[in-house]
């Protein structure tokens, strides 16, 4: 069976990072092109972290400057009180020397190239995509799936408010606009990734190797608890648990339900709506519900234990 071509749009950002490990490390997937957009930090850092990351991993492909804030709305809010003022918790790559390609035509083309269906995952603000939606809806159109980490479902809403999570919340116009489209659609929400804990005890072979991915992780989840968290918690791993799903499908479970995105209400702006009975619309997306923890963490640590020696071989 042959790899499954993916484009990550993405935010990096330190859960980003681990995600983006990962699908490099898998061969179930063809990991395409990386597009940065404004979200956890702003455009400059989230691309540079990027292209930085595109560098360690050695990865033969393109990487794509996206929007630097949502799709109308000014108020954004960025979060270094969790990702640190550069996303990466104050940890240098050193700066990439790469180009950057215009973010939406790079999705476009990319799609277009493609011999197969391509595999989009967002794992930060939805405004490239709903750009794209916009742009070039044909083009949109060839897309398999949007896999999205972002929203929340049933027992766990918001992260950012009590009802939103951040990456919806950042723009939820262009959430609205995507879930809205007709591509299918995973959501890998809060209720699901809150599941997908991960600390350092959870990856003994990728720490035994003591290389560089297991440098950067390391740095990585250290940084989660520069806000105070305790050294041994484990923490959810969002971003490359929306991967994981894209690599193993039985990672997790999905329900098939209709999701719309609220980006009018005064207290609830950013709010999924996950109607599982459907009695607001058709079945528009697959909501993640349960999680195979033992599994996932398994994956990322053969995975990335896997790639930390390929490159200490290079």
């Amino acid at each position: 069976m042959s790899a499954r071509p993916i484009v990550i749009d993405t935010d990096p950002g330190i859960d980003d990072a681990l995600a983006i490990m990962l699908a490099a490390a898998s061969p179930e997937v063809d990991l395409r092109g990386l597009v940065a957009v404004a979200g956890n930090v702003g455009l400059p850092y989230t691309s540079g972290n990027a292209a930085a990351l595109a560098d360690l991993l050695r990865l033969d492909i393109p990487v794509g400057k996206g929007a630097s804030g949502p799709l109308w709305r000014r108020d954004i809010d960025f979060t270094p009180d969790v990702h640190g003022e550069d996303g990466f918790a104050g940890h240098s790559l050193p700066v990439s020397t790469r180009s950057f390609e215009p973010g939406v035509p790079l999705l476009a083309r990319l799609i277009e190239e493609s011999a197969d269906p391509i595999t989009i995952v967002p794992i930060g603000p939805l405004t490239n995509i709903a750009m794209l939606v916009n742009e070039y809806p044909e083009t949109a159109r060839k897309v398999e799936r949007f896999v999205i980490m972002g929203g929340g479902a049933f027992d766990v809403l918001g992260n950012v408010t009590p009802v939103a999570e951040f990456n919806i919340w950042f723009d939820p116009d262009a959430a609205a606009r995507v879930f809205a489209f007709g591509v299918p659609i995973t959501m890998v929400g809060l209720n699901a990734t809150h599941q997908a804990t991960v600390a350092r005890k959870h990856l003994p072979r990728l720490f035994a190797s003591g290389g560089p991915v297991a440098e950067i992780v390391g740095h990585l989840l250290a940084g989660y608890h520069n806000v105070g968290v305790d050294m041994e918690a484990a923490m959810p791993q969002h971003d490359s648990l929306a991967v994981a799903g894209v690599i193993d499908p039985d990672v997790f479970t999905t329900v098939p339900a209709f999701v719309d995105v609220e980006n009018v209400g005064r207290l609830t702006s950013g709010m999924t709506l996950v109607d599982r009975a459907c009695e607001s619309g058709e079945p528009n997306c697959d909501v993640a519900v349960k999680v195979d923890v033992e599994r996932f963490r398994d994956l990322l640590d053969s995975r990335l234990s896997a790639l930390d020696a390929s490159l200490r071989q290079d």
